[in-house]
């Protein structure tokens, strides 16, 4: 009696994808688990209501400055008399009322680039915000764009209210 073992069972390539049976056959005969697919990639998406929020914070920035900006820039036309060639006005001189006219220039230009900031500042935070978080995706880059630029406007705003006033 001989020990020899039994010959080998004739070896099966393995199933491609590009078959039509969509499964292979396992060594048991059960057919093979299923090909892995990847997990999907993108989050759900939520509401956009944060973007959007974003976006009316930064246009209210933007909007309420330069108009804050416009009226201060009305405001310097009385200084303009005094203003002689670039040379420095000293503020002693002038009459009460002009001073008065003064002040409530550089206060309402203060105020017209702090009302830019605050709330530029609220819709800047809150678009990145969105934007990470995908909620208003779209929204939210239009709010940081405008609240990036926005200075700009307001900066712009305030010599055109001078330019206007100076010429009237």
């Amino acid at each position: 009696m001989s020990t020899t073992p039994p010959p080998p069972e004739p070896y099966q390539q393995p199933v491609t994808r590009g078959d039509s049976s969509g499964t292979a056959p396992s060594a048991q005969g059960a057919p093979a688990a299923p090909a892995y697919v990847p997990p999907t990639t993108s989050k759900p998406k939520g509401p956009k209501k944060l973007g959007l929020v974003a976006f009316v914070v930064s246009l209210i920035a933007v909007v309420g400055g330069s108009i804050v900006a416009f009226i201060a820039g009305m405001q310097s036309t009385s200084l303009a008399p005094y203003a002689d060639g670039g040379q420095q006005m000293e503020p002693n001189t002038l009459p009460p009322e002009v001073q008065q006219a003064a002040i409530v220039f550089g206060i309402l230009t203060v105020v017209a680039f702090v009302v830019y900031a605050v709330f530029g500042l609220w819709g800047f935070i809150q678009g990145i915000v969105a934007a990470v978080k995908n909620r208003g995706r779209g929204w939210a880059i239009g709010a940081i764009a405008l609240s990036l630029l926005g200075g700009i406007v307001v900066g712009s705003a305030l010599a055109a209210g001078a330019a206007i006033g100076v010429s009237a």
